[in-house]
């Protein structure tokens, strides 16, 4: 008698003499076979046990019934799958044959468990009622089916699927006796036969003769093969496996998918038939390695007939299949990650992977194609710029973005592009100051350009993006028509209060003059330093022009002038020759609430989009759009984190100028009124109501000097409070509080009815792409040898000709007699030189000094050359007799003669060349 176990119960123990096993039914779940070792899990799913089963009584109608108890009843399709004996192979259990095989392949043992495996699938309504098709049903008159002119349109079956529907009846076909063959589990079955055998036929004796009719006297068993498994090129494309009756969509997927093949075995494969019905590749010639696949009925999709995986033949260096295009496709995801990979690194990295070197320019044209694949063709990515557009228009609604462009042929070409986002506009209008900064940066790549920006100030003195533009040049004519936009985005009408930093470059600085001319006009200092260190350099000229410009008052200013004045007389020229209104603080206007003096907000935009200026227009505008929109979010963010009323960076001008009241003394006149006395004698006075300082740097800036800070102590105020509104935290949220709404990706912009425009010319530059920026004149260069200070502010004096600007390797005058030749030791080759005398060992190195030793000696007591040769001769005979005879030798050292200064620097310059060069006292040439 069949048991359920239940829940938490234990495993029976059976005796040798008991016919009964137990049944492991894994249900639920789904079969799953890994691509690496070709093994089959279940996964998900849960166990159930049913005990007591009696091997002579089990058919697949108590396994049927078993899974109804299960609760997979007359809505379910059941399929059973079990292990093979022996292998770990899944076979279909279609008949009681498969069965009682599967049951007597079990061990005799204590605990005799069958293991199941259960594929079930969901039956539709349709389906479950076509099921019952052969039993009979009684039909009222009053019913609607009976009337032939009834019929509901929706779901109505045409003959050809009817008969397709009595065909197929899998439960009949699940209680005829069927021979074991290997099976997928989750493959289909089909209803064509390919060797055409007959299955024996079952009766009923039963039955009435209308049923026999119905169902047929004789039903055919086909002998079915197992339709196989769908190639999945997502899954399967990166490390392709092959088996029989693996089908692929077409024959251009299964070329790939060999083609990989090919290069992960390391075996060059050969395709003999490649059509669009039959490929067969093979490897070289006596290897039995073959793959063959073929359509099916007539259908696109190609099937495995043929495969051997064997190979007798060795792993190739090279392979034709690894190509450019397919190393793209590769290495795509690393090019993103890295852009500036090297070629040398790329083919290393393939050698690792694949054992192939490809060549430099099969690696090259890889690299450029993986860039396609990536960031987008250069040229087609103009063809999409008005979809782009009319995009980010749409999402963002109130932007302004315009397009110029010049009609060539039948097509317009582009020129420039213009972009103020709606966020952006209100954002500045609300609340940041009056201050706009203008630059300009270059576009690397095919087409290059220049990328035209302007930045506005925030109440944390950051950046604050306003609008940028694509122009194929920077000039007089692109900055007029950059800065007309503007001016219309910020219903500018009258310029008076307005401030704009520039850099003083081509055009930018009549383009502002020209449109407006009420607004102040201020030069960035590190510019202005750039022109005067051209022809005024020294640390002192600099720290003073920068005392100039952070004077805050005019008499400061003259005073400063006075001491440029006397440190240079042509500097203290060059700098009276400058408007001061352009680039000192003493002569700016308080209204805007800045005294910013160098253009830093637009260098930092500049350098946040480096990556982005070498890449294609259509990624380039979106890393910057991007770029924008995560910056205001993460700012919005960022604010509610704000500790008082100021944000981190004014907050901490205050903690200097605090820091430095304290060497002020504040002494009260009345209603907020301050007389500030500072440790170095000044006096100023502080009047808190007006938010102002005789300083003028308070009047500036809106933040409390250090003369103020010292005033607001005197009644333990808090500076914060006395900061203008616009450092507040309300202006800051003002200015970020507008959004830039997100972009979809471009299968889902629509299609503008515009001709598709045409890249700029080409314009190829002289030379090799330049990857660096080109440093100013007062950036300090890194040395040629980091050990060394290098020499600064000298000219440079040809040793040839005598002139200056260059030196003797580049010299093309003639020589001059004049100047003497300079010679330069080779103290190498000397070295050498010396080795070589002295034999090139160490006893001959100690002989040397030895030698060089004795002539030192013998030189400073006075003895000829003949002497000390023969006491030389002596000593090798008879040591004792030659000191002997070297003591009897009488003195005869001549008297030295005077030199003058030059004979006895010269002689000195002899006897250092001596002490290296020392020729052996025995050696006769």
């Amino acid at each position: 008698m069949v048991v359920l176990r239940e829940s938490g119960g234990c495993q029976p123990i059976y005796k040798d003499a008991d016919e009964v096993v137990t049944f492991k039914f894994f249900h639920g779940g789904k079969l799953v076979k890994n691509r690496k070792d070709s093994q089959w899990s279940y996964l998900g799913g849960e166990v159930s046990w049913f005990d007591y089963c009696e091997v002579d009584y089990m058919s697949m109608l108590e396994l049927f019934g078993m899974a109804k108890d299960l609760g997979y009843g007359d809505g379910y399709d059941v399929s059973f799958y079990g292990e093979e004996f022996g292998t770990s192979r899944l076979i279909q259990i279609i008949s009681d044959s498969t069965l009682l095989a599967c049951m007597s392949m079990v061990p005799k043992s204590n605990s005799r468990v069958v293991v199941l495996y259960l594929k079930v699938v969901t039956l539709t309504s349709s389906q479950v009622g076509n099921d019952s098709s052969d039993k009979e049903y009684s039909c009222s008159e009053n019913d609607d089916s009976s009337d032939p002119d009834f019929e509901d349109s929706d779901y109505a079956q045409s003959d050809e699927e009817i008969e397709l529907l009595k065909n197929d009846d899998k439960w009949f076909e699940g209680y005829v006796d069927h021979s074991i063959f290997d099976n997928d589990p989750n493959a289909e079955q089909n209803d064509e036969s390919d060797n055409g055998e007959e299955s024996p036929t079952l009766t009923c004796p039963n039955s009435s003769q209308s049923e026999d009719d119905a169902v047929g006297e004789v039903r055919r068993k086909k002998n079915r093969m197992p339709k196989g498994e769908d190639f999945r090129p997502e899954i399967d494309m990166g490390s392709p496996s092959f088996k029989i009756g693996l089908r692929f969509a077409t024959a251009e997927l299964f070329r790939k998918a060999v083609r990989i093949y090919s290069i992960n075995c390391g075996r060059e494969l050969i395709f003999m038939h490649n059509d669009r019905n039959k490929i067969r590749a093979v490897c070289e010639e006596g290897c039995p390695f073959v793959i063959y696949a073929s359509s099916v009925s007539g259908s696109t999709y190609l099937q495995v007939k043929t495969f051997n995986p064997t190979h007798v033949c060795s792993k190739g260096t090279k392979n034709i299949h690894a190509t450019a295009g397919w190393l793209a496709e590769r290495y795509s995801g690393q090019l993103r990650l890295n852009p500036n990979w090297t070629a040398a690194s790329f083919v290393e990295q393939v050698h690792q992977d694949y054992g192939y070197r490809p060549s430099r320019a099969t690696v090259y044209r890889a690299r450029a194609m993986a860039v396609d694949i990536v960031e987008g063709s250069y040229s087609k990515q103009y063809e999409v710029l008005w979809e782009y557009c009319h995009e980010l228009r749409t999402r963002n609604v109130g932007s302004t973005v315009i397009i110029k462009s010049e009609m060539e042929g039948d097509r317009p070409r582009f020129q420039r592009i213009y972009i103020c986002l709606a966020a952006c506009k209100k954002g500045f209008l609300d609340g940041c100051r009056p201050v706009v900064c203008l630059d300009g940066c270059h576009v690397k790549g095919p087409h290059p350009g220049q990328v035209l920006s302007a930045m506005g100030v925030d109440a944390n003195n950051g950046m604050f993006p306003l609008a940028y533009a694509y122009v194929e040049i920077e000039s007089n004519s692109t900055w007029l028509w950059f800065l007309e936009l503007l001016s219309g985005d910020l219903n500018i009408t009258n310029s008076h209060g307005y401030v704009f930093m520039t850099d003083k470059q081509k055009g930018l600085i009549d383009a502002v003059n020209a449109l407006f001319p009420q607004a102040e006009h201020r030069h960035c200092l590190k510019h202005l330093y750039g022109n005067f260190y051209l022809e005024h350099r020294g640390l002192a000229l600099k720290h003073q022009m920068e005392a100039i410009a952070r004077a805050t008052t005019v008499p400061w200013f003259h005073a400063e002038m006075t001491k440029m004045l006397q440190l240079s007389k042509p500097a203290h020229d060059w700098l009276m020759e400058k408007d001061p209104r352009h680039w000192s603080r003493a002569y700016f206007k308080t209204d805007s609430k800045c005294d910013m003096l160098m253009n830093n907000l637009c260098e930092a935009f500049n350098r946040s989009i480096l990556d982005a200026r070498d890449k294609p227009i259509l990624t380039m505008l979106e890393r910057i759009r991007l770029y924008i929109m995560l910056l205001m979010a993460g700012r919005r963010v960022l604010c509610e984190k704000w500790h008082g009323q100021v944000g981190p960076r004014i907050r901490k001008i205050l903690e200097k100028n605090k820091a430095k009241a304290q060497w002020c003394i504040p002494k009260a006149a009345g209603q907020n009124q301050f007389e500030v006395m500072h440790h170095s004698g000044r006096t100023f006075a502080v009047d808190l109501n007006g938010h102002s300082c005789s300083c003028h740097a308070w009047d500036l800036n809106g933040i409390p000097c250090l003369h103020a800070c010292a005033a607001i102590s005197w009644f333990h105020g808090n500076p914060e409070d006395f900061c203008d509104a616009v450092y507040k935290k309300e202006a800051y949220l003002r200015a970020y509080q507008p959004m830039i709404m997100p972009m979809t990706s471009q299968d889902q912009w629509m299609k503008v009815n515009l001709p598709p425009l045409l890249p700029p010319k080409y314009h190829k530059q002289p030379g090799r792409p330049k990857k660096t920026r080109k440093q100013a004149v007062e950036e300090p260069k890194l040395p040629s040898n980091p050990y060394k200070l290098p020499r600064y502010g000298l000219p440079l004096k040809c040793a040839n000709c005598g002139g200056e600007g260059h030196n003797r390797s580049g010299c093309k005058e003639p020589r001059n007699p004049n100047i003497k030749p300079t010679r330069k030791r080779n103290i190498a080759k000397d070295k050498l030189a010396v080795r070589r005398r002295d034999g090139g060992d160490q006893s001959g190195g100690q002989q040397s000094m030895q030698l060089r030793q004795r002539k030192q000696s013998s030189t400073s007591q006075g003895p000829s050359q003949s002497q000390a040769s023969q006491v030389a001769a002596a000593s090798l005979s008879q040591p004792s007799e030659a000191a002997d005879a070297f003591q009897s030798q009488p003195s005869q050292t001549p008297e030295p003669a005077k030199l003058s200064r030059v004979q006895q620097r010269r002689k000195r310059m002899k006897d250092q060349q001596r002490s290296h060069f020392v020729k052996d006292p025995f050696f006769h040439p």
